[in-house]
């Protein structure tokens, strides 16, 4: 059986147009009819029901079996040879939250010279969505928050880098800006805006707010933290975010909160995941950045 026989067979059976397939890719009609014919030979079947009182040619239920199989074959050659790429290239991954990873990254990779030009990035939002790639193995290594000192899975190595109180931002003109600090009583008739569920934030909020005993919080959630950077800063909404989601913004007032719960940071890997050699070099490296720059003894 020709893998370019099946790769053309899974764009047919996508399309459902000899035509289609045959410009997608630049080869004449015939060569699409072709390849067609050696497969239904070979496996002795009709792949496509092609009679004419038909609108439009449609799978066989053997098409249906094999093109959904053909396409798990292809992605997994698709996925092997990125892999085999990757060996070659010596490239390494790293999971990259653009707010949380903007903030730390810069500060280790002096220390990581070496990989420059070899690492690529895997970018998320969301701490949740990250903690779930490294356990799911589709990303080796990542700085990532948390809601919680200890990140409760055997399977994680968790080196803890920061922690931060979380707090409440406010526009400059909103009644709590300028105040030191500000107990849960007198937010109880607050709108709050935070991120939403997928992010560590929502927890953190949902959490904080059982605590304080806020039976039902008056609370929108956003998905892109500028989108709350915005709202907060144009409407007397309260934002609940930590110092580093927030970063440089001269818009918002931070407004410290009494008893106020905490936001983690650590480096995360997967250490029963099996990685190339230059990826456990990579993350080895990481390691020692991180504990170099922070100041970390175990």
């Amino acid at each position: 059986m020709k893998l370019q026989d099946l790769i053309y067979f899974n764009h047919l059976a996508e399309s459902l147009s000899f035509t289609e397939t045959a410009e997608h890719f630049y080869v004449s009609q015939p060569s699409i009819s072709t390849a067609l014919k050696r497969l239904e030979t070979e496996l002795d079947t009709l792949l496509i029901d092609r009679r004419k009182t038909l609108k439009q040619i449609k799978l066989t239920p053997s098409g249906k079996l094999l093109y959904d199989n053909a396409k798990k074959a292809l992605n997994i050659l698709d996925a092997t040879k990125q892999e085999i790429q990757d060996l070659e290239q010596e490239t390494v991954y790293y999971g990259f939250l653009p707010t949380i990873g903007g903030y730390f990254l810069p500060k280790i990779m002096p220390n990581l010279k070496r990989y420059t030009s070899s690492i690529k990035f895997v970018e998320e939002e969301s701490s949740d969505i990250m903690l779930d790639h490294i356990r799911n193995e589709k990303v080796p290594i990542a700085i990532l928050g948390h809601t919680s000192p200890h990140i409760p899975d055997n399977k994680m190595k968790q080196l803890r880098i920061k922690e931060e109180e979380m707090a409440l931002w406010v526009a400059r003109d909103h009644r709590l800006a300028g105040r030191k600090v500000v107990d849960i009583e007198e937010l109880r008739d607050e709108v709050f805006i935070s991120l939403s569920e997928g992010y560590t934030h929502q927890r953190i909020f949902e959490q904080w707010a059982r605590r304080s005993q806020i039976a039902e919080p008056n609370i929108v959630y956003a998905k892109e933290i500028k989108t709350v950077h915005s709202i907060a800063s144009s409407t007397q909404m309260v934002a609940f975010m930590s110092d580093i989601i927030v970063g440089e913004n001269d818009q918002l007032v931070r407004v410290p909160l009494k008893s106020a719960p905490k936001f983690y940071i650590s480096l995360i890997l997967n250490a029963e995941a099996e990685h190339s050699y230059i990826q456990q070099q990579f993350n080895e490296a990481v390691i020692d950045a991180v504990k170099e720059e922070f100041k970390i003894l175990s």
